[in-house]
Order: structure tokens, then C-alpha cells, then sequence
């Protein structure tokens, strides 16, 4: 594959991590129109400890007016893709030379938004933080990243609440090295959070949303005055499902060839969450996606063939940083084949402390103590 077109027109549909890096890296070498339906990038790596701190909220919401010089962002959902552009639910389309579909994912409530007014973001996140504040047992369903990121924010900002992490698996963060998840263990025990392993809910009565109840177990009863789900995101991918041909993981992300085209496409490429990238679903994937593409797409537009460029290879291991409050956690860093455990100092310095918030907020052109 290669461009003979003059123009060099692409078009990204999703503004989230993915797709908001990407058209900051092709700003200056491309036509970039960059459709997201929202009002603000969401900075949801901030968001669970905005329920604690909730004078976050100010500062993780990002508008998108100052992130591109050239290029346009162009608040609309899209309704289809093809290899020739994008058709948006207006009736308008967009022609392209190169789509990129990078609609991310979900989460529950209140750690990314669920419609495109930000006030709903912030009415939930601030709901969630009364809630909080109120309860004196909170019961966190999940032993992911964002449980146990959790677990650590409730413990830190209100060391007197009794909370109790459940999760179906044997270990947390499952699929990481087991020293992860050693090190977060006895954090955990620790701060006193009740860790129940291997523990099955038997009345989840909503995944997408905090809610007042106890837990019914295989084992031992969780009391609760607040139950927050946090079983993991679900991929977006309605668009590259529509595509003819287009193949499902077991995990909801949409299957891509070497070079991140899904179903036999040429000039559709899918990045991120939504597409099967033999990345985790994180931001410190996307660290790796993103220049990847970039410069795959600069080539392209240089005259080279896509088959002769490196094809994408993911991280050789399960790289993710994991803070526990503002002090603690533990991360796995991609130093070796295997990767290398590094505790709460490292952690803090990484990711704990300022949570990436003045990076995003330089990037998208505001100031960066705002």
C-alpha cells in the first residue's frame, strides 16, 4: 500500500488518549480533522482521585480549542468509516486519505464520562465523593488498577473508613508479574484494607455505577454502606465492528493486522483500546502506539509502502504504573525482557503525585499549574 494522493488528509475519530496524541503528532505534516463528540478531554487517570479531591476536577478537564495549531477539531459523532472517510450523523462526511479509529473505551461511573456534557462528568464525580464521605464501609469490586488506585485514594483522605477490595481472581492485577502484585498486597494490608481474594458477587446489582448494599458471596458476607464496580473497561468499537469482515478477541477489541488495520482494510488503521494491539489497556500503551502510527503515516505520505515499514510490536511485557495514594504503589517498567518491579518511591516520582496533570494540561495548551 501507498498514497499516490496530493493531499494528505486524515481524519482520527476519537479525541481520547489515543486519538488526541496521534493528531498532535501529525499536526504539522497532515490535514488533521480530529471528531470527538465531548466538550473536554477527560483526564480519567485523575478522575479516581477526584472523588477525594474534587478541586481536580477544575483542572482534568481540558478543552480542545488550543491542542491543534493546523489541524480542526470538530465536535460530532461519527456513524460510519470506510476507506474513503467518514460519515458523521448530520449527514455530512468527511473525505480522507487515511482514517484512524480510535474510539477508547468505557468505564463505570464516575471514572470516565458517560455523555458528552462534561457537567455530567462532574455531577457524578461529585456525587461519588459525598457519597464517600458519608459512608463509613465502601466495598470495591475488582482487583484491577483502578480497585486497588482506589483502595489506596479512600485509605489515604479517610483512614477511619473500613474498606473491603473483592475480586473473583486469585491475585491482583492478574495477567501482570506477581511481584506487582506482592508489593500491593502489603500496601494494602498495611493502610488496613481487607483484601477477599477469589471472592464471587452473587447480587451485583449495577456495573456501571456506585450503589448502597451489601454483597452477597460464595463466602462471608461484605458489609457495605457504598459499593463501587470497577470490573474493567469495555471496549468502543461499534465503528470497526461494522466493518465487513471485522473479527472480535475475547476481550471485545477488534482484531488488526501487523501494521493495526482491522479486517483486510488498506487505509483504515485502529489504535488504542478499541483495537487488539497486544497492548494492555492503558496509557503506557499508548506510548508506544502512538509514534509507531505517526511515523508509519508520515512514511506513507513520503511515498513509502506500508509493507515495507516495521510492523507494530507491542510491549514485550505487561508495563503499567500503579500508584496507591500520593506516596505509594508499584509499577512494571520495561528495563528487561521480563520487566522490571520498582516500589513507591519510584511509583510516586512517576505517576502518584501529579498524575500526569501537567503534562495533559501543557499539551492541550493551558497552564500547567491551572
Amino acid at each position: 500500500m501507498n498514497i499516490a494522493s496530493k493531499t494528505k488528509r486524515v481524519t482520527i475519530v476519537g479525541g481520547g488518549y489515543a486519538g488526541s496524541a496521534l493528531a498532535r503528532a501529525l499536526d504539522g505534516v497532515a490535514e488533521v480533522q480530529l471528531i470527538e463528540p465531548r466538550e473536554h478531554f477527560i483526564h480519567n487517570v485523575a478522575a479516581i482521585r477526584a472523588i477525594v479531591d474534587p478541586t481536580l476536577l477544575d483542572r482534568i478537564a481540558l478543552p480542545y480549542d488550543r491542542l491543534l495549531r493546523r489541524g480542526i477539531v470538530r465536535r460530532a459523532f461519527a456513524v460510519s468509516v470506510s476507506e474513503n472517510g467518514v460519515e458523521l450523523t448530520d449527514g455530512s462526511s468527511i473525505e480522507s486519505d487515511i482514517v484512524v479509529v480510535a474510539t477508547g473505551s468505557r468505564y463505570a461511573r464516575p471514572f470516565k464520562p458517560h455523555e458528552p456534557e462534561t457537567s455530567a462528568f462532574v455531577n457524578d464525580s461529585r456525587s461519588a465523593h459525598e457519597a464517600v464521605k458519608a459512608a463509613s464501609r465502601i466495598a470495591i469490586i475488582g482487583g484491577g488498577p483502578v480497585g486497588v488506585e482506589l483502595a489506596g485514594e479512600i485509605a489515604n483522605r479517610y483512614p477511619r473508613t473500613t474498606i473491603t477490595l473483592v475480586t473473583a481472581l486469585p491475585s491482583l492485577l492478574d495477567g501482570f508479574s506477581p511481584r506487582l502484585s506482592e508489593a500491593l498486597v502489603k500496601q494494602m494490608q498495611d493502610r488496613g484494607v481487607v483484601l477477599r481474594l477469589s471472592t464471587k458477587i452473587r447480587n451485583l446489582t449495577d456495573t456501571l455505577a456506585p450503589f448502597v448494599g451489601s454483597l452477597e458471596t460464595n463466602g462471608a458476607p461484605v458489609e457495605a454502606d457504598l459499593v463501587f464496580p470497577v470490573i474493567g473497561a469495555k471496549p468502543v468499537n461499534d465503528l470497526l465492528r461494522a466493518l465487513a469482515g471485522a473479527q472480535i478477541d475475547d476481550t471485545g477489541r477488534v482484531k488488526v493486522d501487523a501494521w493495526l488495520r482491522p479486517a483486510g482494510a488498506s487505509r483504515i488503521f485502529a489504535l488504542g483500546d478499541a483495537a487488539a494491539t497486544g497492548d494492555p489497556m492503558t496509557i503506557v500503551g499508548l506510548s508506544r502506539q502512538v509514534p509507531w502510527l505517526a511515523r508509519t503515516i508520515k512514511g506513507l505520505f513520503q511515498g513509502k509502502r506500508l509493507e515495507d515499514a516495521p510492523a507494530y510490536a507491542p510491549w514485550k511485557t505487561g508495563v503499567i504504573i500503579v500508584p496507591f495514594s500520593p506516596t505509594g504503589g508499584a509499577s512494571v517498567l520495561p528495563l528487561t525482557r521480563k520487566g522490571v518491579v520498582f516500589g513507591q518511591r519510584t511509583t510516586a516520582a512517576l505517576k502518584g503525585k501529579h498524575l500526569f496533570i501537567p503534562r495533559y494540561r501543557k499539551e492541550f495548551g493551558l497552564n500547567t499549574k491551572g
